[in-house]
């Protein structure tokens, strides 16, 4: 029964979830949104996870924005509000699941794993197997995955990397005995590989090579996979009733005509839409720029600086001498700035690429980048600002992080720990003037009061 403070939200939705990483999900997904977009079927994606590159992929296909549903960023209504906003025109939802299907937070929980997306947003799912080198052990495992939780909402199954022939028989022993239907199967080919996730934004030829990926894989797809009866399956999603967002005045507005500054280009792309989206809500208007093709920053009165890959990009920047110098002095001149991860490397003293040569970055931060020869931190990650002097506003940022690099200063803003355990912290976040930088991505949405006061200089 709807309630009238309810919103009703009664998209087909589905999800392409896998028993663990490298199964074939997003070649899957992006097959799928291929062939649904050939039939004028206007899809919305996401991708299950704080992941920036796969929204990449699915954007490349959609041709439209797309985002991230995160149940550790987000709760139950806030991940509602989103489908309500971006639902509202879509004839079909489509998620993409992160790593294995019940894999969550610290590796022992279901926490923000693709099962608790599915159950909070009544999702079904349709499961992708690799089925190299298995056959009847397949119908054992995804039984048990299907009973794993009686809400596993687990409604279909496409098989990855089997030969035609073989499929037929897999099929008829999965169906029997798991009493769920089998859509369909892409062969093992190589030109189904994912391209290098090492990418950034708008490169003409990474972009063409996605292209020429997505009508290769939309192509077997359409030949393989029975889209009708994911679109039958997905139709099957229940009415999810969604709580209005409370009517209710706030302070964090930004004044008429406020600018913030975004850096976007190929070593700089790694951005939440949802971030984005809270700022303009709160009145600010987003100039984006390029610090490897702009001379100087825009007129603005706050920057971010967002993560992606600037090592590979050090010497495009550090020849670009006039932007650097007009990042330093409205940096030195107290303008709010959020830089993140590659960001946060790029206004440090210095930069090494991949081949050891190191490169003059802005250097209004004491640190200097270096690759390193593992990844150097990974996951969830939440952070305490330190010192009421130096934060209007104090509380519990949530993030992720996925670095190989390091800096010779990380910072000691912040206390950061892995969710579910404070027994191990270590600092990080430098905070400087009116610069917040360091690491970790953050979201937004759930810290809008000390986003606020960041970037409208309160924090300095």
């Amino acid at each position: 029964m709807e309630h009238k403070n309810n919103i009703q939200v009664n998209t087909p939705r589905v999800m392409f979830a896998a028993m663990r990483s490298g199964s074939g999900k997003t070649t899957v997904t992006c097959g799928v949104l291929a062939a649904l977009k050939k039939q004028n079927i206007k899809v919305q994606a996401y991708k299950c996870g704080p992941d920036y590159i796969d929204p990449m992929f699915h954007r490349t296909v959609l041709g439209i924005d797309t985002g991230n549903l995160d149940t550790f960023f987000a709760g139950t209504d806030a991940i509602g509000h989103i489908l309500v906003r971006d639902l509202r025109d879509a004839e079909m939802c489509v998620m993409e699941g992160v790593m294995g299907y019940y894999d969550g937070v610290g590796g022992t929980t279901t926490m923000a794993s693709s099962y608790e997306l599915s159950k909070v947003t009544k999702t079904p799912v349709v499961l992708i197997v690799d089925a190299k080198g298995a056959s009847v052990t397949l119908a054992a495992t995804i039984r048990g995955i299907m009973e794993y939780k009686k809400d596993s909402r687990i409604a279909g199954v496409i098989l990855n990397r089997v030969s035609p022939m073989f499929y037929s028989r897999l099929k008829q022993v999965i169906e029997t005995e798991c009493g769920i239907p089998v859509l369909g199967y892409l062969p093992e080919d190589a030109s189904f590989a994912v391209p290098s996730r090492h990418l950034g934004l708008l490169q003409p030829d990474e972009m063409q090579k996605q292209r020429d990926w997505v009508e290769t894989v939309a192509e077997a797809v359409t030949k393989t996979i029975d889209i009708n009866g994911i679109f039958e399956i997905a139709a099957q999603a229940e009415t999810l009733q969604i709580q209005k967002p409370a009517d209710v005045r706030h302070d964090c507005k930004f004044p008429s005509g406020y600018r913030i500054g975004v850096a976007r280009d190929a070593a700089f792309s790694f951005y939440y839409r949802e971030n984005l989206r809270m700022l303009e809500d709160m009145g600010a208007e987003l100039v984006y720029f390029s610090p490897l093709a702009d001379a100087h920053v825009p007129k603005v009165d706050a920057l971010i600086f967002g993560g992606g890959y600037p090592e590979l990009y050090a010497k495009q920047l550090y020849e670009n001498r006039s932007m650097r110098a007009s990042v330093r002095q409205a940096l030195e001149s107290g303008m709010p700035c959020h830089a993140e991860c590659g960001g946060f490397l790029y206004l440090g003293k210095s930069l090494a690429d991949a081949e050891g040569n190191v490169y003059e970055m802005v250097g209004f931060l004491d640190g200097a980048g270096f690759r390193t020869e593992r990844l150097q931190r990974f996951g969830y990650v939440e952070l305490a600002p330190q010192g009421a002097d130096a934060f209007a506003v104090n509380t519990v940022l949530r993030g992720h992080e996925f670095h190989y690099w390091d800096s010779t200063d990380c910072g000691d803003a912040c206390l950061a720990w892995k969710p579910l355990s404070k027994q191990k912290t270590y600092p990080c976040m430098v905070k400087k003037k009116g610069t917040f930088a360091g690491f970790p991505h953050l979201y937004y949405v759930d810290a809008e009061a000390f986003f606020y006061h960041l970037f409208s200089g309160s924090n300095q």
